[in-house]
């Protein structure tokens, strides 16, 4: 997401606060698609402190982007909004972790990315070496159907070590999401603080804003007729061998 969607997005922040304090009293509206997958959200949390954080954090996010109608921008979003500040990490007591997330296209990408409709998450701390367990979680809310979860990023490689990732069917639209939880690696483990972010699903290609725009004035070439000859080669039409 560029720097103009981002300072429309907390601009809206500031302005949605001063509504929300005036609206009181005020005709209350039927509950939106959003609302129910935030009440979704927030009874799949449970008692976790971690996860309700997290889920509050998707809650006003989601409420911020649909507000603003920033959901509607085809292609607006792929990253997370910051870095992760990590601590505990051995021999790195503070750090930071980048999380990402991708959405899928026609078919797997080197066996990682589903196809259309999926949404792969994915951790990367600054600690090095690698890690032994995932305690990660991402708590997702797919503005545009409703859809909404709290799904461990608990994938595991081929050598049965944790990928920090995970696949998930959200289905197209514009999902918003918060990553966080714990990296145990040998000689400790990192706590990672939540991280925010939406992301641009589809469900089919992705148009391209960039493709030249054709040019009315110019006519097609003509295709060449039966049997006449084509500049540097054979003739188009019927032809036998001689």
């Amino acid at each position: 997401m560029n720097g103009r969607i981002i300072a429309r997005l907390f601009a809206v922040s500031a302005c949605a606060a001063i509504g929300t304090a005036t609206a009181f009293g005020t005709a209350v509206a039927a509950p939106s698609a959003t609302d129910t997958a935030i009440d979704h959200l927030t009874t799949a949390a449970g008692t976790d402190a971690a996860a309700k954080n997290a889920v509050r954090t998707v809650g006003k996010a989601a409420r911020l982007v649909t507000a603003a109608k920033l959901d509607h921008i085809a292609g607006a979003f792929q990253p997370f909004w910051f870095s992760s500040p990590t601590f505990g990490c051995p021999g790195n007591p503070v750090t930071m972790t980048v999380g990402s997330g991708v959405a899928g296209s026609n078919g797997a990408v080197n066996g990682l990315h589903g196809g259309y409709g999926t949404l792969r998450f994915q951790a990367t701390t600054a600690n090095p070496g690698y890690a032994t367990g995932s305690g990660l979680n991402v708590a997702w809310l797919n503005t545009g159907n409703g859809r909404s979860g709290v799904t461990p990023l608990n994938d595991m490689t081929q050598y049965h070590l944790p990928g920090l990732s995970k696949t998930i069917a959200t289905g197209p639209g514009t999902v918003v999401a918060a990553l966080w939880g714990t990296i145990t690696f040998p000689g400790g483990t990192c706590v990672i603080t939540p991280t925010v972010g939406a992301f641009t699903v589809y469900n089919a290609p992705a148009p391209n804003f960039n493709a030249p725009i054709p040019d009315a004035t110019t006519p097609p070439a003509p295709k060449p007729a039966p049997n006449q000859a084509v500049p540097g080669g054979v003739p188009s039409g019927p032809h036998s061998a001689r």
